[in-house]
C-alpha cells in the first residue's frame, strides 16, 4: 500500500512538474514572438491603448496573437483549477492576463472576442479579473501604467 501510495504521489509531483513546464513555455513562446517583430510589437502596444484605431491587417495580426495568448491563458487556468499548476505560478499569470484584459484595447477586444472561450474562463475574467483594482505598478507589455498610480 505504501509503494502505491508513494508512486502516486511521485506521478503526481511529475504531471504538476511537466504542467508548469509546458505553461511557461507556452507564455515564453508567446512573448519571443511578439518580442521578435517589431511590427506586431507595435500592433499590440497601439492596440492596447486604442483596438478601434488599428488597420484591418494590424486587426488580423493582433487577433491571431492575442487569440493565442488567451487559449494558452485559459489552458492555464484550467490546469490551476485542476490542482495541476501551483497557485503561486498562476497568480503571475494571472496578473499579466488582468493586465492585459483591463488596458483599454484589452476590454474591447475582450468584448468582441471573449465568447469564444469556455464559460468558467470568461466568467472568471469578466467577474473576477475585469472587476480588480489594477496593482499600482500595473503597466500591460510594459507600454503604459493602467494602475492607480497612472492618474
Amino acid at each position: 500500500m505504501f509503494y502505491v501510495a508513494s508512486q502516486i504521489r511521485q506521478n503526481t509531483n511529475a504531471v504538476r512538474s511537466a504542467t508548469a513546464q509546458t505553461v511557461h513555455e507556452h507564455f515564453a513562446k508567446w512573448y519571443h514572438l511578439v518580442a521578435a517583430d517589431d511590427e506586431l510589437a507595435q500592433i499590440v502596444a497601439k492596440r492596447l491603448r486604442d483596438y478601434g484605431s488599428l488597420s484591418e491587417k494590424e486587426r488580423v495580426r493582433l487577433v491571431a496573437t492575442f487569440m493565442a495568448f488567451l487559449s494558452y491563458s485559459q489552458n492555464a487556468f484550467l490546469k490551476w483549477r485542476e490542482g495541476l499548476l501551483a497557485p503561486q505560478l498562476w497568480r503571475g499569470w494571472e496578473l499579466v492576463i488582468m493586465n492585459l484584459v483591463c488596458a483599454p484595447g484589452g476590454k474591447t477586444f475582450w468584448k468582441e472576442r471573449g465568447y469564444m472561450f469556455g464559460d468558467e474562463f470568461r466568467r472568471y475574467v469578466e467577474s473576477d479579473l475585469m472587476k480588480r483594482e489594477p496593482h499600482p505598478d500595473a503597466k500591460p507589455m510594459g507600454a503604459f501604467s493602467i494602475g492607480q498610480s497612472a492618474t
